[in-house]
């Protein structure tokens, strides 16, 4: 077996960040594999399906994430780096691996706890950024919590990236898009204060309307 075939990834040894957990009427789970100097996480899928209008009889969940993992990329959106994905049919069903490099110095949103106001504000106002160019793509994350927006800080300026795409889909406006996931994440986080959500929602403007 070879890195470019679909029976390494499914047998790859490592640790279980995400254990199976079954839904969808099938299950999925992520490991932290191990390759050189890099770490790996291998999302394995048996049966893990969504419908869309484009694959109406279904298609697992980790190719729809592997599509966005590239369109994030053409958008200038920060994401883990795609290294490989496939699909396979077998007696007990269709099971899909997807391969990503690990964001190395990055933490959850839900993390970065003890921040000062001038920190808060850079990171409003960088998430505010590429949650904009996102949504000016017209293109909806679904599942936006604290832990699904990764930051690290490279002196005072952080950087934040999206994990975790495999609900993201299309609106059929970026109003809709926005609103739908700015709403999830208000709810959600409890980093940043009223003042700092609002640093976001006019950087999201300015970006949104910039794509």
């Amino acid at each position: 077996m070879t890195k470019g075939d679909f029976a390494y990834w499914w047998s790859a040894p490592g640790e279980w960040v995400e254990p199976p957990n079954e839904r969808r009427n099938g299950w999925s789970g992520m490991m932290r594999v191990p390759d050189g100097e890099r770490i790996l996480y291998v999302k394995r899928q048996r049966n893990h399906m969504c419908r869309t209008w484009r694959h109406p009889l279904g298609w697992p969940t980790a190719s729809r994430e592997w599509s966005y993992l590239h369109r994030l990329r053409e958008l200038g959106v920060p994401a883990p780096a795609p290294v490989f994905h496939d699909v396979r049919r077998t007696p007990e069903g269709v099971e899909a691996v997807l391969v990503t490099e690990e964001l190395v110095g990055f933490r959850a949103l839900d993390d970065q706890h003890d921040l000062d106001p001038t920190h808060r504000a850079a990171l409003a106002s960088e998430v505010g950024r590429i949650l904009g160019r996102l949504h000016g793509a017209r293109l909806q994350h679904s599942s936006l919590y604290g832990k699904h927006i990764m930051v690290r800080w490279d002196g005072e300026r952080p950087q934040a990236a999206l994990i975790d795409l495999e609900k993201m889909r299309p609106r059929l406006t970026r109003r809709l898009a926005a609103d739908h996931d700015l709403e999830q994440l208000a709810r959600r986080q409890h980093v940043l204060k009223s003042e700092d959500w609002a640093t976001l929602v006019r950087a999201h403007a300015e970006s949104m309307a910039s794509v």
